[in-house]
């Protein structure tokens, strides 16, 4: 009896752990989000005009109160995307917030900590956080720099699990 109900208990477990092929938000890469954010802008846009050489980082322990503002940030993974050459006052960071955290509850602790001037003698005109679901964006930079990128965070992330 016990030999039939495994039997029949397995082709169930494999057919629930194949799911549908789609990425769900909380599995996405911060890196890759960053990446499909810059597919989005258009050629002309003054994201790409402002900062034309990048880098890319991982958010870790060591580096999230200088990408976040704060330390204690309950994220899962982060990238920080920022001008390769300094001081140009431009950052751009995606973070997945860990399943059980408050999104807004943390979204708020990092832009109360913003710094807006980490970069030497130099400030961001604009900084803030954009949620969408269990992911976020913290943008620092010119105004149209930031709200181009806003709304080419918020187009990709919404992307993802549809």
């Amino acid at each position: 009896m016990k030999k039939a109900f495994v039997l029949l208990l397995v082709p169930v477990i494999l057919l629930c752990s194949c799911g549908n092929g789609k990425i769900r938000l909380s599995d996405a890469d911060p890196s890759n989000i960053i990446d499909a954010v810059y597919e989005k802008l258009p050629k002309d846009s003054a994201a790409i005009e402002y900062v034309p050489a990048l880098i890319t980082s991982e958010i870790n322990e060591k580096s999230e109160e200088y990408y976040l503002g704060v330390n204690g940030v309950r994220y899962k993974k982060g990238a920080a995307s920022e001008a390769f050459e300094q001081p140009t006052t431009y950052s751009f960071c995606v973070v997945i917030f860990e399943d059980d955290a408050d999104y807004d509850a943390e979204r708020v602790k990092i832009e109360q900590n913003i710094n807006k001037s980490k970069w030497v003698c130099a400030s961001a005109e604009e900084a803030f956080v954009v949620r969408y679901k269990n992911a976020a964006a913290v943008i620092m930079g010119p105004k149209d720099v930031c709200a181009e990128l806003e709304t080419a965070f918020l187009s990709v992330v919404r992307s993802i699990e549809k």
